[in-house]
Formats: structure tokens, C-alpha cells, sequence
């Protein structure tokens, strides 16, 4: 069953390439500390405004609806955008440059790179330009926070200067509070402004008509004269009075449409009570909360944050397109009943004029008279309701000046002691998370880049067929905590340093680790089969030079130690190297026999160390290999081979592009397959076991050679056995 990593191997994993977190984490460390120590401290100042609801009609000191029902964020989210605006930052900029020298702020212009250039490194002299970078400088440094579920605001700045920091801040306050108050005020004035003309014109008409009327009562020696003496009069006098209430129809209509056209379309009467603007207002401000808090999860190119802020963006164009809509058919009404109202007025002073004509042609005198008097008392009305409406505009304008503000400073911003960036505890503790999570991240990267195996886990893993053992690379063991002290033979750990090859090292070395490794690998053989072990092993490898020959010979010798007769037989008719290894000549060998040339007893070497161990060279390079290999003679060979000796070992080609060793396992009762550790690619070896499996030749299991039990200690920790102590226990027993 297929195991998942376990964790001592990714600590082992670690453990082992530690370095590389050391580095990383300290490369990481001393590039935040420098960034640190370049960044110039920067101070925040915080301030705290209340904005409270408004609802006072300029115009309208008998309502007692001073407040709007509806009411709601939209009211905040507005003053937010006035407090970032470009026309207050503007007033906060040219306020602070009225400072003395000593207070202003020494701010350096920051400009970009490419700007700089242009100008050849010239400080920018056009006023108007400067002007504007500098509002820029002062709205990248303000911030506007709305504290949720209150009617607060939170406005910081921040700067180099803590002293800035805190005057820009309290400067921006004063501004918003005046800037409120003039909005506030500037309908009422121009409506103010409105009726003190009309006034003074109607006062010096009404002088000019009481003057008029005196002199012509003196010439005519009028003294007492009664309107009901004649039905002319009568009427005259009615045609008066609807001129009277014309005319201040006209005016009432007149200044509604004035005080409408001087203000601004949110304003409008009918727009603040409109219930689908309401609606739409309430919807943007659900919007731009579900915003403000999804861009604390999602960057801005985020899809969903996109969509977000396509939709506010539509609702703010529809909110707008109907405001306007709405704004302006309340315009066009207004302006429509002011011009009816002045097509009436036009109206009736025809008809007065004509009734003038009337009066005069029937009594010119008395008439006359009378209509002056009527026309002075009729001017006199108009005057008092102009000058009533004159005083109640310029009282509202009074208790907008006078009344405080519904903006109130809660908390004025002081000046900061510590800077608030950098700050170097959090960068740097951030630094070395993250050097120390990058440096896990490069090693697990650079162990899944290796694509070669490493431990015998790996190798049934990946080929799901036994993993027989592994043979450590000479003077490349584990380090000494993970290795050494499992033995105690000093002296077999001094012998073992001496080795420079491993071939032939159960003779040379037999107690050494080296010769434990094959005799466990031998162990493995005996048991692979649950009847009867194995006579005749291919040994083979996927890719050249990685110690199939020196794993054939010493296993080999691994099995003569158990008594037995073994033969080393040669069949590399390529490169053979077995000749080399037992320093005989290959003159005559496997291939003089196959050929006819010799015979068999000839070809049979006895190697003096090992009395039941055999040696059968390759003999003669031949120009055609396979057809040795398939030919009867080798079949015949290895039947009558079989009958003299308890176990064979065929050295045979790599695999990769030779038939030989799939051809040379006909004869034999498996395969075993040589691997380098850490050096033979994966790809390789699951390409030679599928070339095994396709001609149904058995594969008893794959060996490990030349394993750098340094490089790779993390994969064989749990393959340390203690081969010194059990030695040791057997030696106790014995002398017991």
C-alpha cells in the first residue's frame, strides 16, 4: 500500500538543507533592515469630526421639519468626498502657505522620475502646475475613515514632519466647517440679494407716484374723493387689486425659481423627497460598505471587486442621470408658473391701463386722482410684503451665520511623537517569516526538481516491486549522529575509511557496513520466492556505470559465504569489465565456447580466495552479441551450468537500447535491477522495468548503488540498523 511522506522525512528534508533557510532568512533580514533604515520616518496625526443631520430650509422659518426623514449614509459618504476634494485641499494649501517662514512646512516636491527628466532636474516655476502638486502631495497623505455605525469621521495625515502632520489636520477642519457654512449660505444670499433690488425699485416707483399724486391733488384741488362714487372707479379699483396679487405672485414665483436655479440639483426640494432616489442612494451606499470590506480581502483587479464597483459606478451615473431628470423638471415647472405668473401680471396691466383710459375719459379728474391713490396704497402693500420677506431672508441668513455648525470637532488632531512608519519590529519580524517560508519553499522546490530516487520508499513507490537494499557510496556516509554511533567497532570504522573500492569488498572487508549491506540484499534474494530460492540472477541497470558488475561480483561472493557453489558469469559481450575486476586475462572465455573454440573447463576461472567461487569471462569481443546470447549452445551451457552449481550470477548489458539482458533472462530465474541513487532518473528506471514486464520476465527487485548517505541522510534514517550491537550480542551469547 502506497504511503503518503511522512513527517520525520520532510523534518530530516529540512534538517538537512537547513542552510539554505539560513541564507535565504538572512538575505531576506538584512534587505528589510536596509530598505528600514532608507525609508524616512513618517508621522500619522489623527483628528475626530461629528457630522450631525441637517434639514433647515433656508427660505422656510415656519417649518418645523428641521430635520430629513430619509436621511441616511449617503449624507456621510458626501461630507467624505468634500473632505477629499481638490477645492479644500486647495484652501488647506494656500492657509498653510500663509504661515510664517518658520512654521510652513519644509515638504520636498515629490516628483517621478520621468517628470524630472524632461525637465532636465529643474524645479517646476509654472505657479499653476505647482499649485497642483502640491494639492496632489497634500490628498496622497489625508485619509477619511467613516467609524461604523456612528456619525463620526476619522481623518489622518501623514508626514515627515509630526508638526505638519498635526497643523494640516486641524487646518482641514476650520476649512470644512467654513466651506459647510458657505454652501449653506449661498442660496439664502442670492435670494437676499434678489429682493433688496426688487425693493429698492419698488421705492423709488412708490416715491415717484405719492409725489405724483400730491401735486396733482394740489393743481386740481382734489381733497376727499370716494372710490364707490362711480362703477368706472369700481372697477379700476378691483382691476388694481388683481394687479397687486399678480404682481406678488409673480415675485413669490420669480424668487422660487431664482433660489432653484442657484442651487445645486441634490438640493432640490423634490429631489430630496423623491422616494426612488431614496432608493438609489441606499443601494449605492450598500454598495460602496460591501466594498470597503471586500477590499480588505481582494486587490482592485479581483473579478468580483470589479464587477462591485461597476455596479456602484452605474448606480452613481443613474443616481445622477436622475437627479437631473427630476431636478430638472422641478426647474422647468418653477420657471413655467414664473413665466405664467408674469404673463398674468403683463395681462392685467393692459387691462389697467385700458380701465385708466376709461376712468379718465369719464371723470379724468376724480378718477384720476383716485387711481393715483389706489395705485400709491397698492405699491405700498407690495413694499411691506417685499420688505417682510426681506427681513425673514436676512434673519435665516443671520442663523446661518450665527448657528453652530451641525459639523463639531470631536477631537483635534495633536501633534504625533512617534513615527508610525517604518515600523521595524513588524518588517523585520515579517522579514524573517518570510525568509524562513521561502527558504522551505526553495528546498522543496530544488528536492521535487531532483527527478532521480533516492531511498528504496521511492523506488517501490514508484515501480511497486521490491527494493532489496541499498549500497552506500564509498566515503560518502551519513554524518556522525545519524550513523557512526550505531557502530562500535573502532577499528572496522578505521578499515572502512581505508577502502577506496568496493568491489570484491566481502573478501577484503567482510565486517565491514559495505559487506552487512550485501549479505542483507543476499536475505532478500533467499526469501523472494516462498518455495524454493532462485538459482540463475541477470543483473542488469537501466543506464551505464552504475555498478552492475561490482553488484554482481560482490553479491556473488555473498552467497559463497553461505557455503554454496557460485558461478560469476560474464555475458557483457559489449564492455565487459568482470575480467578486470579478478585480474585475468580474457583471451578465451563465454565466447570462445559459444563458438566452438573452447571448452568448457577452459573457460572456468577459480578465484584462490574463495574456493566455491567460479568466474566465466566474456572472452573475445564478438561482432554479433544476440545471436550468441539466443544461439543453442548458450541454452545447452546454461542447463548443464545449472546442474554444477547452487547459484549463477549473469553480469549482462544496461538496458536502455540492448536486448541482451531481456534475451539472457530466458535463461535465467529473474532480473535484478541496478540503480545509482540520486543519479539514475526516474524515467529511466520505469522505462527498464517496462521493457521487463513486456516479455514477461520476472523482476525480483531493484538495488540502490552507490548511495551518499550525506547528501540523502534524511531518506535512510530509519535504515541505520545497529550491525555493532547485534555483533556485539552475538559475541556475549557466545562466550556465555
Amino acid at each position: 500500500m502506497e504511503e503518503g511522506i511522512q513527517f520525520h522525512e520532510i523534518w530530516e528534508l529540512i534538517k538537512k538543507r537547513r542552510m539554505i533557510i539560513y541564507y535565504f532568512a538572512g538575505f531576506v533580514l538584512l534587505a528589510a533592515l536596509i530598505n528600514v533604515q532608507l525609508q524616512t520616518p513618517l508621522f500619522m496625526a489623527r483628528g475626530t469630526l461629528l457630522i450631525e443631520k441637517e434639514g433647515r430650509n433656508q427660505m422656510n422659518l415656519l417649518s418645523q421639519n428641521y430635520y430629513d426623514p430619509d436621511w441616511t449614509n449617503e449624507y456621510l459618504n458626501t461630507q467624505q468626498r468634500v473632505l477629499t476634494s481638490r477645492s479644500l485641499a486647495l484652501k488647506v494649501v494656500e492657509e498653510l502657505e500663509r504661515l510664517p517662514a518658520a512654521e510652513r512646512p519644509q515638504q520636498k516636491p515629490r516628483q517621478g522620475k520621468l517628470r524630472r527628466a524632461l525637465q532636465g532636474g529643474k524645479e517646476e516655476t509654472d505657479p499653476e502646475i505647482r499649485k497642483a502638486v502640491s494639492v496632489s502631495g497634500f490628498l496622497g497623505g489625508l485619509g477619511v475613515n467613516n467609524i461604523k455605525d456612528t456619525r463620526l469621521v476619522e481623518v489622518s495625515y501623514v508626514s515627515a514632519d509630526n508638526k505638519m502632520a498635526a497643523r494640516a489636520v486641524n487646518t482641514l477642519f476650520d476649512k470644512f466647517i467654513e466651506f459647510n457654512l458657505e454652501m449653506k449660505a449661498e442660496s439664502t444670499k442670492q435670494a437676499s440679494e434678489f429682493l433688496t433690488a426688487q425693493i429698492e425699485e419698488l421705492r423709488r416707483g412708490l416715491a415717484q407716484k405719492e409725489q405724483e399724486l400730491q401735486e396733482y391733488g394740489k393743481r386740481k384741488e382734489l381733497y376727499f374723493i370716494r372710490g364707490e362714487d362711480s362703477t368706472v372707479v369700481q372697477k379700476l379699483s378691483d382691476l388694481n387689486g388683481a394687479y397687486t396679487a399678480a404682481q406678488i405672485e409673480r415675485i413669490n414665483k420669480e424668487s422660487i425659481y431664482r433660489e432653484l436655479k442657484g442651487k445645486p440639483f441634490d438640493n432640490y426640494p423634490d429631489v430630496r423627497i423623491n422616494s426612488m432616489i431614496q432608493g438609489l442612494k441606499q443601494e449605492f451606499s450598500a454598495r460602496e460598505s460591501e466594498i470597503k470590506k471586500k477590499s480588505q480581502i481582494f486587490q482592485d483587479s479581483y473579478p468580483e471587486m470589479q464587477r462591485l464597483r461597476s455596479q456602484q459606478e452605474g448606480l452613481q451615473k443613474r443616481i445622477e442621470s436622475e437627479t437631473a431628470d427630476i431636478a430638472r423638471k422641478s426647474l422647468n415647472q418653477a420657471e413655467a408658473e414664473y413665466q405664467a405668473a408674469l404673463k398674468k401680471e403683463n395681462s392685467l396691466m393692459e387691462l389697467l391701463n385700458q380701465q385708466k383710459g376709461s376712468v379718465v375719459s369719464s371723470n379724468a379728474n376724480a378718477i384720476y386722482y383716485n387711481s393715483l391713490k389706489i395705485e400709491v396704497q397698492n405699491m405700498t402693500n407690495l413694499l411691506d410684503f417685499l420688505t417682510r420677506r426681506q427681513k425673514e431672508s436676512m434673519l435665516s441668513s443671520r442663523l446661518e451665520g450665527l448657528q453652530t455648525s451641525n459639523i463639531k470637532i470631536v477631537d483635534r488632531a495633536e501633534i504625533p511623537v512617534l513615527p508610525f512608519s517604518p515600523n521595524k519590529q513588524r518588517t523585520l519580524l515579517l522579514a524573517l517569516m518570510l525568509g524562513i517560508g521561502g527558504g522551505i519553499f526553495l528546498i522543496f522546490a530544488l528536492n521535487y526538481l531532483d527527478n532521480t530516487v533516492k531511498s528504496p520508499e521511492e523506488v517501490e513507490k514508484l515501480l511497486r516491486v521490491p527494493a532489496l537494499g541499498f549500497i552506500p557510496a564509498i566515503g560518502a556516509k551519513a554524518s556522525q549522529s545519524y550513523y557512526n554511533h550505531y557502530y562500535s567497532d573502532r577499528k572496522k570504522q578505521q578499515s572502512e575509511q581505508k577502502l577506496k573500492a568496493v568491489e570484491l569488498v566481502n573478501l577484503k572487508e567482510p565486517e565491514s557496513t559495505y559487506a552487512e549491506h550485501y549479505r542483507n540484499i543476499r536475505t532478500s534474494l533467499l526469501l523472494s520466492t516462498p518455495d524454493t530460492p532462485p538459482k540463475v540472477f541477470v543483473v542488469t541497470s537501466a543506464l551505464p556505470q552504475e555498478g552492475k558488475t561490482v553488484t554482481d561480483i560482490n553479491l556473488a561472493v555473498a552467497f559463497t559465504q553461505l557455503g554454496k557453489k557460485v558461478l560469476i558469469l560474464d555475458c557483457d559481450l559489449r564492455r565487459p569489465r568482470v575480467h578486470k575486476i579478478f585480474r585475468i586475462k580474457n583471451t578465451i572465455g563465454l565466447t570462445s565456447f559459444l563458438v566452438g573454440r573452447s571448452r568448457i573447463e577452459d573457460i572456468i576461472y577459480r578465484f584462490p580466495g574463495e574456493p566455491n567461487l567460479h568466474v566465466i569471462p566474456s572472452g573475445p569481443i564478438p561482432p554479433n552479441p544476440v545471436e550468441l546470447v539466443i544461439s543453442k549452445a548458450m541454452k545447452e551451457m546454461m542447463a548443464g551450468l545449472r546442474q554444477h552449481y547452487d547459484f549463477i550470477f549473469i553480469d549482462a548489458p544496461p538496458l536502455m537500447g540492448i536486448q541482451d539482458a531481456i534475451l539472457l533472462g530466458e535463461h535465467a530465474d529473474g532480473l535484478l535491477l541496478v540503480a545509482w541513487g540520486g543519479k539514475t532518473p526516474r524515467k529511466a528506471i520505469e522505462k527498464a522495468k517496462t521493457e521487463i514486464e513486456k516479455f514477461n520476465i520476472k523482476l525480483f527487485g531493484v538495488i540502490l548503488n552507490k548511495v551518499n548517505l550525506r547528501r540523502f541522510a534524511y531518506a535512510y534514517s530509519t535504515y541505520h540498523y545497529k550491525y555493532g550491537e547485534y555483533r556485539g550480542d552475538d559475541e556475549k551469547r557466545g562466550e556465555a
